[in-house]
């Protein structure tokens, strides 16, 4: 891994749990400088980072403080703003793997990248080459398995959508980084969608939760259900990303299943 350039954010607090997670973010601003700086900036008001589309708002009030353990710039430049040992404020609310308090649990990395609000650009090879290096450095150090590597839609598929459907998660699983799938089919019919309910939507529930994913199994395919299938199409098939079930996202959550018990069994046996 290159060089890491010392950034110090103020933003952060004692870790109260040991790391289970890497979770990875676009920052959705302007550039690598307006995200540095809301990333460090110890007293935050709206006037200072005007986003498009957003409702009108007194220049004065006053925005959450926000943070992350790392940000990585375009040219691929890493910069540190919170030490490991430390919570960073990236996660905010959401929970994974039945578990909530995912600050605590987790090393945030901030990729610059405009995201949807500014056209959601490509990144760049450098900064994938750089957070790969950089990932799986922390993952080796923290003794974690490659699925434990999420998004920030993952956590929290009601509220966001990065690091965005441009992500290439397939090229982090190829170097050992969170899982893809291997099976695939043609995209077809909805087997399911919002509104059903029946036995075939709560199995539907269950493979998504037993990946993670915060999600109800009560046979219901309400918001809360297609939110969360439209944040594992965005992951897992960016090409359709729809939130409807059909045979080939059936096919990729049966896949993602069943490396992720031969990964875990591999782990228990070792």
């Amino acid at each position: 891994m290159g060089r890491i350039v010392e950034t110090p954010s103020p933003n952060f607090e004692p870790r109260l749990s040991k790391v289970e997670l890497v979770v990875l973010h676009y920052t959705g601003m302007q550039n690598a400088e307006i995200a540095l700086q809301r990333l460090t900036d110890p007293a935050p008001i709206a006037g200072k980072y005007v986003m498009p589309n957003a409702e009108p708002v007194d220049p004065q009030t006053r925005l959450g403080r926000v943070s992350a353990h790392y940000v990585v710039a375009e040219d691929g430049t890493v910069h540190r703003l919170v030490e490991e040992a430390h919570r960073a404020w990236h996660a905010g609310a959401g929970r994974w793997a039945g578990r909530d308090g995912l600050n605590d649990r987790s090393i945030g990395i901030e990729i610059v990248n405009g995201g949807h609000d500014f056209g959601l650009p490509a990144f760049t090879p450098m900064q994938i080459d750089a957070v790969i290096a950089l990932t799986a450095d922390i993952m080796a150090r923290h003794h974690l398995p490659s699925f434990a590597l999420i998004g920030h839609s993952d956590l929290a598929p009601t509220r966001k959508l990065d690091p965005g459907e441009r992500f290439p998660w397939a090229q982090l699983a190829r170097s050992g980084l969170g899982l893809w799938p291997q099976t695939r089919m043609e995209p077809g019919a909805p087997l399911l969608h919002a509104g059903d309910a029946n036995p075939a939507v709560a199995a539907l529930q269950e493979g998504l939760q037993g990946l993670g994913y915060d999600v109800p199994v009560d046979g219901q395919f309400d918001a809360q259900t297609e939110a969360v299938l439209l944040a594992f199409q965005r992951r897992y098939r960016p090409a359709r990303i729809d939130g409807a079930l059909d045979a080939d996202c059936l096919a990729r959550l049966n896949d993602l299943l069943a490396q992720m018990m031969r990964l875990s069994f591999s782990r228990l046996q070792s």
